[in-house]
């Protein structure tokens, strides 16, 4: 009886978390990529409202400058500032998901890689973002977005 128990518990943990992994009802690899496309689309045209509708209420992001903002109203603003009239104004950002890992059927951790071209004055900018994304009433929001520009490890040379 006891094993029985053990088993059925067991069960009860084991196989939800397996499932989610499998696909079931959480986010897809296409699904991601096309939010993601869309928020860099609504960016692009200059729709900042309808870029803010793609994060949570209660949304942190950590660019790659390491700024940080916190909720969809500083979020917004901070993207209208630098892509409206700031340091990537007429540039456009091109983002890549790479894998997608269900935390829970309404929850997905999302690892991608993002390229900003056509910066004025010249140049690129490559680096790696990692999302968390929360399925709400109307569809998948990004809760957090964290962004990095890899260098070497060890010491980072000030520039002169």
């Amino acid at each position: 009886m006891r094993l029985a128990t053990g088993v059925l518990i067991l069960s009860a943990l084991v196989l939800p978390v397996r499932s989610w992994s499998q696909g079931g009802p959480a986010l897809s690899k296409a699904e991601a990529q096309k939010l993601l496309q869309d928020r860099d689309d609504a960016r692009h045209k200059g729709a900042w409202t309808a870029y803010g509708q793609f994060f949570t209420t209660d949304a942190t992001v950590i660019n790659s400058d390491g700024q940080s903002f916190k909720g969809r109203a500083q979020v917004q603003k901070s993207v209208e500032d630098m892509w409206g009239a700031g340091v990537y104004k007429g540039a456009r950002m091109t983002t890549d998901v790479s894998s997608v890992a269900a935390i829970a059927a309404n929850v997905a951790v999302v690892d991608a890689t993002y390229e900003i071209t056509g910066i004025p004055g010249g140049g690129t900018r490559k680096g790696l973002s990692t999302f968390v994304l929360v399925k709400a009433a109307d569809g998948w929001k990004v809760a957090a977005a964290r962004s990095i520009v890899p260098t070497r490890a060890g010491s980072v040379q000030k520039p002169h």
